[in-house]
């Protein structure tokens, strides 16, 4: 009996210690992709967006000869840059996260160690934020009505769920990912010369110039586009927060890579 009760602690100090591991790789990670941005040009290097490490542009700039290109084709080409730098952002993150995404499927599952907790394969990945530029958007698109609360009221807990309580939950959260994926905020700057509007994820998805904008240089536009693009992506964050507003209290937070990493260590003293 106590060479079998050794062997499984000596098994749990390994899950620990493999865990451990992962939050630390998790911790670089996240710095690493922290630094992330991409640069993309189109119409012939005329326009250029680098995107940060969220997908959202963090600089535009134009070339001198951007005034062959009218306004119309400049607002076109500076969305399609942004979009593009975002999905290259999105790959260099995939590629830093790839090893520990495959060190994490070999860990047990949270749904393995952790009661009242939905499985995952039982909650649909949430849809794409919409890249549809507004004007090309259909009625559904814009819809976003009421939704109903949360089983036992916003952030009820204490009392264990029963399986239609959860099912009720996820299927509120199902509801919040299809509305999120339809969000979208604006942004202006330069006196409204220039409009930015984002999706849910913050990527740039359209961009208007007013009759006014000729009153600015090629310079002063690029900085504007960049400031309206800041301004859309603090709203559409505010929006987002305000939608899940209503499921936040549901999961515990995690405390951070340093306190998670001390709790490991205790316990594994424990064990040991």
């Amino acid at each position: 009996m106590t060479r079998s009760n050794d062997r499984l602690k000596s098994e749990v100090a390994q899950v620990l210690d493999d865990v451990r591991q992962l939050i630390t790789g998790f911790a670089d990670a996240q710095r690493r992709h922290r630094a992330v941005t991409a640069s993309v040009s189109v119409e012939r290097d005329r326009i250029t967006v680098t995107a940060d490490a969220s997908g959202a542009v963090a600089e535009v700039s134009y070339a001198e000869d951007i005034d062959d290109l009218g306004y119309h084709q400049i607002a076109r080409g500076t969305v399609l840059a942004a979009q593009q730098a975002a999905t290259e952002v999105k790959r260099r993150a995939e590629e830093i996260l790839a090893p520990l995404r495959l060190m994490q499927a070999r860990l047990p599952k949270l749904t393995d160690l952790v009661g009242e907790v939905p499985r995952q394969d039982e909650i649909p990945p949430p849809p794409s934020a919409l890249l549809t530029p507004l004007g090309d958007r259909k009625d559904d698109d814009f819809a976003a009505g009421p939704l109903d609360a949360p089983p036992g009221g916003p952030g009820a807990s204490g009392s264990a769920l029963d399986d239609r309580d959860v099912g009720a939950r996820i299927a509120q959260l199902v509801r919040l990912q299809d509305r999120r994926a339809r969000v979208f905020a604006t942004g202006t700057a330069e006196g409204r010369r220039v409009l930015a509007a984002v999706n849910a994820d913050g990527i740039l998805i359209d961009l208007k110039f007013s009759s006014g904008i000729a009153d600015l240089d090629y310079d002063e536009i690029a900085e504007a586009v960049t400031e309206a693009s800041r301004a859309a992506v603090a709203e559409v964050a505010r929006m987002v927060t305000e939608l899940f507003a209503p499921v936040s209290g549901d999961h515990p937070r995690y405390p951070g890579p340093e306190i998670a990493l001390a709790g490991i260590e205790q316990l594994r003293n424990q064990l040991l």
